[in-house]
């Protein structure tokens, strides 16, 4: 069929099993077309297809509420819902979102893009169809690493004690998240999908049973399962376990999830998927390389990224001093899979659990250990907690990377790195960092290794960089003069420094730009040079406004008595959606050259 044609999943009920299969297969084909001309998410997609049909072929959303973790891996569904004709939109601005989202369809029940809360919102779903009488069925989808999240185990903890309500928790299990799954359940789930009991079952009695006696085979397989399968932990929790079932067997897909509907009480369904299907490379990634693609770009002699230089620059240090390095599932998307091989005694990666790593790095920082705790900025903010008591309340000397930081375009308004400096300036103790070169980041790493006694944050964009040769000393928390001018100085971080200076120069524009290398503590000599002379004073920052760069300086200016003309470019307090980095900014007036039109009206006024 044409997918395009496909207005409501509704018409997706009326076709027999063959049909089904082929709408799967070209649903597959249409993914492995579509996604490397947008970029995205390819692998947690081509895994579940068949997954995706079935729910919607057993449930009726939306009227039955089907939550997705994360989001990322929503596709299929976005294809039954109506909006195939919309992916060459993909992640480009007022196109086709990556994410579930509220304004694109009803069917769109959860909209996170972090992992771990589909269970937690599930229980809110629950309770409110609870109280408003709605006979409904809800089913949240759940990767195999996201049920590892500490959110999501304290949601099941409190699900299986509500026998009240029934919940239908639908566990992928690929063996993957973003970069191959680690722990205790990771493990689990591997011994039951090798069970001689899963295997035996699955490939004797689940070939050779007629549609009538499926039944009895299903009672067969829990009895055979019970005998020689350990307790369970979903089922000491007071969930039915189902499982393990075949993720891309359609028959069999659909049949579980009908039982799994018919069930009284709440239950995990366990499905067995394979990342990657339909695509060979993809199929064999253990690494997580193919999680999600970009489009081709452009390599750049001599420019690396700028993880990749921050895991230079460790790799240079480990030569000299041993740095342990606590990292939250990003191993692949932070470029530390070489380190990682290279240092397996240093390098730990603890699945989606951030602030489980935050607590980690900081008890061995106590223990006097150096430690690199890597972090996207989108997924600090879920550390908070422990950053702020664990880290920065006792000046424990953990380095924190903040990877992503500023607006990071296709991945949208969950994933925007446009608020960590606000919450780590509000933490005491903690020196905020923004290097502008490769070298720059070497000095701020190395000194924080050596000399600091607190922790210090060193962020960066995701973004290309100089490949530089590396030579370690202090950096002193000192900004830097990148032009010189008078009447007007320019304070700011990031790539766009240099542009603006760049454009200035171009322009024969009057003005200073100072480089503020440090967001925390401020250049307090640099600053008191700054205005003293009466300068008028821009303040740009690739960051939401409050409770960064721009109202530090307002405090040292009551402080210290300056009345200076002073205004922020920043990024505005509002949720900015996905599309191209350069589309945003423009959008945001924060691309150059509104920057300089804006520097040009206020030394005018």
């Amino acid at each position: 069929m044409n997918l395009f044609d496909l207005k409501d999943p509704k018409v997706i009920k009326q076709m027999n099993l063959k049909e089904l299969q082929l709408l799967a297969s070209e649903i597959r084909s249409f993914l492995l077309l579509n996604i490397p001309k947008t970029g995205g998410h390819l692998s947690s997609n081509l895994g579940v297809v068949e997954l995706t049909i079935a729910l919607h072929f057993v449930f009726d959303s939306p009227v039955d509420q089907i939550i997705f973790d994360v989001g990322h891996q929503a596709y299929t569904h976005k294809i039954l819902t109506g909006r195939a004709s919309l992916f060459a939109t993909l992640r480009q601005m007022d196109g086709l979102s990556g994410f579930i989202n509220y304004q694109e369809s009803i069917h769109d029940q959860w909209e996170s893009g972090h992992a771990g809360t589909a269970i937690s919102a599930m229980t809110g779903i629950l309770m409110a169809n609870y109280q408003q009488s709605k006979p409904t069925s809800v089913v949240a989808l759940v990767g195999d690493a996201g049920i590892s999240n500490g959110t999501s185990f304290e949601a099941l903890n409190f699900l299986g004690s509500q026998k009240q309500y029934k919940g239908i928790i639908v566990l992928n299990d690929n063996e993957m998240s973003i970069s191959k799954n680690v722990g205790s359940f990771s493990n689990l789930f591997a011994k039951i999908r090798n069970a001689k009991w899963y295997q035996g079952t699955k490939k004797t009695l689940g070939k050779i049973t007629p549609r009538f006696l499926d039944r009895f085979i299903f009672q067969t397989k829990r009895a055979v399962k019970s005998f020689f399968q350990k307790a369970n932990i979903f089922e000491d929790l007071g969930y039915m376990y189902l499982g393990p079932v075949d993720g891309h067997n359609l028959s069999k897909l659909i049949a579980a999830l009908k039982r799994a509907k018919k069930a009284k009480k709440s239950v995990v369904l366990h499905v067995v998927t394979e990342k990657g299907k339909g695509h060979e490379k993809a199929e064999i990634d253990d690494v997580g390389v193919f999680h999600g693609i970009s489009k081709p770009k452009e390599k750049i002699e001599s420019m690396i990224s700028w993880s990749k230089a921050i895991v230079m620059i460790l790799d240079e240090l480990q030569q000299k001093y041993k740095i342990n390095v606590i990292m939250p599932a990003m191993t692949v998307g932070a470029e530390f899979v070489e380190f990682a091989q290279k240092y397996p005694g240093q390098f730990v990666d603890v699945g989606i659990a951030e602030g489980h790593a935050a607590v980690f790095a900081a008890s061995l920082a106590k223990q006097k250990e150096r430690v690199f705790l890597p972090l996207y900025a989108t997924f600090a903010q879920r550390a908070f907690d422990q950053i702020l008591n664990d880290i920065a309340r006792p000046n424990l000397p953990v380095v924190i990377g903040i990877d992503r930081a500023g607006l990071v375009g296709e991945d949208g308004s969950t994933h925007q790195g446009i608020y960590d400096v606000s919450m780590f300036n509000l933490m005491p103790n903690i020196k905020i960092a923004s290097p502008k070169s490769m070298q720059e980041a070497a000095n701020i790493i190395y000194q924080a290794f050596t000399k600091s006694e607190g922790p210090v944050v060193i962020r960066y964009p995701k973004g290309q960089i100089l490949e530089e040769k590396l030579t370690f000393e202090e950096n002193n928390y000192e900004w830097r003069v990148l032009k010189e001018g008078n009447h007007l100085v320019v304070l700011g971080y990031g790539s766009m420094m240099d542009k603006v200076v760049a454009k200035m120069n171009a322009e024969k524009m009057n003005g200073a730009v100072v480089y503020t290398t440090w967001i925390k503590p401020i250049d307090e000599m640099m600053l008191h040079k700054v205005l003293k002379d009466n300068n008028r004073v821009v303040v740009y920052e690739e960051q939401v406004s409050a409770g960064s760069l721009y109202p530090q300086i307002l405090d040292f200016m009551a402080k210290h008595n300056y009345h200076n003309k002073i205004i922020n470019i920043a990024v505005p307090n509002q949720i900015i959606e996905h599309g191209k980095y350069l589309d945003i900014i423009k959008r945001l007036n924060l691309d150059v050259n509104s920057i300089i039109e804006k520097i040009k009206e206020f030394s005018r006024q």
